[in-house]
């Protein structure tokens, strides 16, 4: 980018009574010549059950500040968290994919709101395995329809059939993620952009937060991806400092605004001219990598040696080449890490079914 990115604080924690936990992590829509916030609101920091969904409306040249309200929620469970408000309008409706906290799981769930409340309308029970810990599924409307887009690396998008079934369009490995010693994760909702669909990736690189821009093509495949245009060393303060967290993006004109939460405690906004953000992604075209895809299904150490032995002869055979491997715990990182084999990227198991070598 040629031009500095302008950050603007919107809310700080203790701006609106009970946020003395934070006001942060919006969801944003336009409304005319306004725009909607829908903030994560927190009393403390207990992380309780007592979070509520805060309706923060902006004026949408100024952005200032105009009015708030509290979201009377309906039809959640008593001790359920809900979090993390990423909005869309669709079909007429005001709708938000959001985090609920329940029961021993966390994983995404659809819902409405208005002026007044928020209530579920969709589970979200989309065809793939789940993990007990599922978070940061965003949506986009593409051709008439809603669609998910569930992860960047497999690229797997999803459509929300008439009925209300979720259908697999797209489950892709691209090799993005194996640029990431951490997890390459999806950040907001995606807007219509450049003929595609504009969205934003985070991940966390020595304890703090980056973020960059990604474009779906129509044919919904990655076309572009910028390198790190926010950075959380930007944020030293707040109750988790390194914490820039961009949740919803807007175009307003010749302005893209990427609203964000900063440090768990305030709400933000960067804002990018369109054009210049166009550039950046045009300079960026993503071309995806090939690598060995392993499986390593052992449950023992000496399994895990052994194979570790053996992953090591084969990577010096085949010219030292991209590996993936595949392994029923990516907890066992640290000990696949002392065999030093170079060029070699972790993936979940379950995430594939066909491999070149089976070290199991």
């Amino acid at each position: 980018m040629t031009r500095a990115v302008r950050l603007r604080r919107l809310l700080s924690r203790g701006d609106i009574p009970g946020s003395d936990g934070g006001i942060y992590n919006p969801g944003a829509m336009a409304q005319g010549r306004q725009v909607v916030l829908l903030c994560r609101r927190e009393i403390d920091y207990r992380f309780s059950p007592f979070v509520h969904a805060e309706r923060v409306v902006l004026d949408a040249e100024t952005l200032a500040v105009i009015e708030h309200r509290t979201l009377a929620r309906r039809g959640y469970p008593e001790t359920a968290r809900i979090e993390d408000f990423r909005c869309l309008a669709f079909d007429g409706a005001a709708l938000c994919i959001h985090t609920l906290v329940h029961a021993g799981r966390i994983r995404p769930m659809l819902s409405r709101f208005d002026q007044r409340r928020i209530e579920p309308v969709d589970v979200l029970a989309l065809p793939l395995r789940e993990a007990r810990v599922e978070k940061n599924w965003v949506l986009f409307v593409h051709d008439g329809a809603l669609h998910c887009l569930y992860r960047l690396d497999p690229l797997t998008v999803l459509r929300r059939e008439p009925e209300g079934v979720w259908k697999l369009l797209l489950r892709e490995e691209n090799g993005w993620g194996d640029e990431f010693s951490g997890t390459l994760s999806n950040s907001c909702n995606l807007i219509a952009f450049m003929d595609g669909h504009l969205g934003f990736w985070h991940s966390i690189v020595a304890g703090r937060y980056v973020q960059g821009a990604l474009l779906l093509g129509h044919d919904l495949r990655l076309r572009y991806r910028t390198g790190v245009l926010l950075d959380g060393q930007q944020v030293g303060a707040g109750y988790k400092p390194g914490v820039l967290y961009v949740s919803a993006l807007l175009r307003l004109g010749r302005r893209i605004l990427a609203f964000y939460g900063e440090g768990d405690a305030h709400t933000g906004v960067a804002q990018f001219d369109a054009a210049e953000l166009e550039a950046e992604l045009l300079r960026n075209p993503f071309r995806p990598t090939a690598a060995l895809r392993v499986r390593f299904a052992g449950a023992r150490m000496e399994d895990l040696y052994r194979a570790m032995l053996a992953l090591r002869v084969l990577s010096q055979e085949q010219g030292e080449p991209p590996i993936r491997l595949y392994v029923p715990d990516l907890g066992l990182g640290p000990a696949i890490a002392v065999f030093g084999v170079p060029k070699l990227a972790l993936r979940r198991l379950a995430e594939a079914s066909e491999f070149d070598h089976d070290l199991s």
